[in-house]
């Protein structure tokens, strides 16, 4: 009696481990993106919050200041005065959030937005920027203006650094507390 001998092949072939890597790939290709876009999302919530937390800081440096809120310098980098430049945001609002100004973190930080890719941060000790026509201006004042006071920007990105527009957008907090972007 012959004996019918058949071989079963064990394990994978060249073409079909190549196959398999192809399709992994491409599957991968298509990730990423989305991956990337979450990153974004995650990255403009950490911003946002960022900027919530400068709404309770403004409120209680207010509060500790006669109502007033803080005089500081718009762009360090390039003060309005130089001979007589104001302190920055990041120096006047310290110590609302328990910092030293001598040793402040430098990468998990609330002045530190995570989308600045510009180096603001390095720059200016803060990735956001305070918008000093409200210098020493009276919370109260902010109230009682002609323009609501959930249209007075007091802090925002210094540069486009979130997906929006076609040349990006700022996270912006608003004299109410709330956060949008413009």
């Amino acid at each position: 009696m012959k004996r019918n001998e058949s071989k079963s092949a064990s394990g994978f072939t060249l073409v079909e481990l190549l196959v398999t890597i192809a399709v992994i790939a491409m599957l991968a290709g298509l990730m990423l993106p989305a991956i990337a876009r979450a990153k974004g999302k995650a990255n403009d919530a950490a911003c946002v919050g960022n900027l919530k937390q400068f709404a309770i800081a403004l409120r209680t440096f207010a509060d500790e200041n006669d109502g007033k809120l803080p005089t500081a310098e718009q762009l360090p980098g390039a003060p309005a005065n130089p001979a007589n430049p104001l302190p920055r945001i990041c120096d006047v609002l310290a110590s609302q959030f328990g910092y030293h100004t001598n040793s402040m973190p430098q990468t998990k930080t609330v002045f530190r937005c995570p989308s600045d890719t510009v180096k603001r941060f390095e720059e200016n000790g803060s990735s956001y920027e305070w918008n000093s026509i409200y210098n020493g201006r009276p919370v109260e004042n902010l109230r009682r203006s002609s323009n609501p006071v959930s249209e007075a920007p007091l802090m925002y990105d210094y540069e486009n650094f979130h997906a929006g527009s076609a040349i990006g957008s700022k996270n912006v907090l608003f004299a109410d507390g709330h956060v949008g972007k413009i």
